[in-house]
This record gives structure tokens, C-alpha cells and sequence, in this order.
């Protein structure tokens, strides 16, 4: 039902003169995780405030992070709205500054990009990462400064080398950056996000086929959200997102993450084969 308005009387007088009221239309969201400098979301343990104000500095909307196992997100922000302006509500593409107050209570501005409400009804996914990036490098400062500092006491330091954080120094197979961003340990090639059992499974995942179903399992992190992709071929490397079921569940899911702080667990999810071809599956931390 994206872009129905309907009429409400915003008056408490309706039989005074007045001019034309404005109709008012579903809510403009915005969805998606809300997560510190390192890309830990917050979670049960953690919660963050989200609000979002007009250009004049009135308050449209606030909520707060949540956490659910199922879903990579952990926020949804609605913004009202009408189809002209009225306190309390927004217009089609009219900008709006969307705040963030983290758990420790600093206040973070200006946090989406372009933020600007669309067509009633729709919505836009946005991961907010809470950091600061003066050289607009992409990564975070703070986080830059750790992984350097961690680099030059590490056995990979090189006098007159210059630290990147692109670079993959313990040769895992994982960049320092994308290592940081998952959780594990840039500097420890033992400690890396990796498939580390792949196996067809006993009983069953779904109850409609009898289908025994092959099981997948990984180290997850606390605070990350995990999807599983499938190709058919390493060369050509088509990946594409698999749908997956988890432990006593007949319902698939896409998406696996945890509560923030909730450390590391072997996590095991589990795939009904849709074709006796050949495949290559990875886990991608998010």
C-alpha cells in the first residue's frame, strides 16, 4: 500500500472555517543496523537511540536499536508524513537530519547520508557506522590508528614500510581491514573467519520433503550478522545468497547474527540441496 494518504482532521474545531487539511500518508522508513567504528552492531547489551528532526530541528521520529537473531537489522525508523507541511510530519523528498545518541550518550549527527524522505509508504535500507573518517579513506580513524599501532607491535612490522590496511600481513587470505570489520584478529592467521565443517547431516530440516540436508559450520561473533552464499563455479565466481535453515527450525532464513557481547560460538546452519551439481558455499561476515 506504498503512497496512500487519507484525510484526518488535525483540528479540534472542524466546523470553523479553516484551510484545506492536509491528508496524511503512511510513514517513510528508514531500516538497517546501527553499528560502532569496528562494524559491531548494537545489540541487546548495547542500545542505541535513533531520531530524526526537519530542517527546522522539530522532532518527527525517535526509536531505539533492537536485537533479533533473525535479522541482519536492528533498527526501523518511521517518519510520518502528509501531503503538505504540518507539524509533526514530513513531506515527499523534503531533508531531514537523522541523530544517533550511542550507548556511552554521545550524539552523533548528520549520521545518514543524503537523508531525505521518499514516496509514502517506501522504505530505504541504510547501515549507520558510528566513526569518524577525516581523510575519507573509508575506514574509521580510531580504527586505522588501532590497526597500526597493533601492526607495529606485531611480528609483521618491516622498517621503512608504510602500514595499509588493505594489505593481508599473516597471510590468511583476509585483508587487515576486512578482519578488523569481522571481528577477528588481523595479525593471527589462525584466527579468521572460515568454514570449519562441512558435512550432510542426520535427520531432517524440512518436514514437507524428508530432505537430509547438508550442514555448515563457522565461528560467529557476537554483534556481526552472517549470510551464506553459493557458486557454481570458483573462476566464474558467481556467488548468490542461499537460504538456510538453523538448529529445531522448518522456516529458512538469509540471515544469522547475535547479540552483541555475546562472544564467539560455533554455529552451525544447514542447506537443502536444490541440484546434484557441483557447488562452492562461503560465509560472509556483515
Amino acid at each position: 500500500m506504498k503512497g496512500i494518504c487519507y484525510v484526518v482532521l488535525l483540528s479540534a474545531a472542524p466546523f470553523l472555517a479553516q484551510a484545506a487539511t492536509p491528508s496524511v500518508c503512511n510513514p517513510y522508513t528508514f531500516i538497517g543496523r546501527v553499528m560502532d567504528a569496528k562494524h559491531d552492531a548494537f545489540g541487546s547489551n548495547r542500545v542505541a537511540k535513533i531520531a530524526a528532526a526537519n530542517a527546522d530541528g522539530d522532532l518527527l521520529a525517535q526509536t531505539k536499536t533492537f536485537s533479533r537473531a533473525d535479522s541482519r537489522r536492528n533498527y526501523a525508523l518511521q517518519i510520518p508524513m502528509a501531503t503538505s507541511e504540518v507539524d509533526g510530519y514530513a513531506v515527499q523528498n523534503a531533508a531531514i537530519d537523522v541523530k544517533v545518541t550511542d550507548d556511552v550518550g554521545k550524539v552523533w549527527s548528520g549520521v545518514v547520508v543524503d537523508a531525505a524522505v521518499g514516496v509514502p509508504g517506501g522504505v530505504r535500507e541504510v547501515d549507520i557506522v558510528l566513526g569518524e573518517d577525516a581523510n575519507g579513506d573509508g575506514i574509521d580513524d580510531s580504527l586505522y590508528a588501532q590497526l597500526e599501532a597493533q601492526w607495529e607491535d606485531s611480528d609483521y612490522w618491516r622498517s621503512g614500510e608504510t602500514f595499509d590496511p588493505h594489505k593481508d600481513y599473516d597471510g590468511d587470505g583476509i585483508s587487515t581491514i576486512a578482519e578488523a570489520l569481522a571481528g577477528t584478529n588481523p595479525y593471527d592467521p589462525q584466527d579468521v573467519l572460515r568454514i570449519t565443517a562441512f558435512t550432510y547431516a542426520g535427520g531432517s530440516r524440512s518436514r514437507a520433503t524428508g530432505t537430509r540436508p547438508m550442514a555448515l559450520t563457522f565461528n560467529a561473533i557476537g554483534g556481526r550478522a552472517y549470510t551464506v552464499e553459493e557458486a557454481t563455479s570458483l573462476t566464474a565466481k558467481d556467488w548468490a545468497p542461499r537460504e538456510f535453515f538453523i538448529q529445531d527450525s522448518d522456516s529458512p532464513v538469509n540471515v544469522l547474527s547475535f547479540p552483541s557481547g555475546s562472544g564467539r560460538t560455533a554455529s552451525t546452519v544447514y542447506l537443502l540441496p536444490i541440484s546434484p551439481t557441483n557447488a562452492f558455499f562461503r560465509v560472509r561476515a556483515e
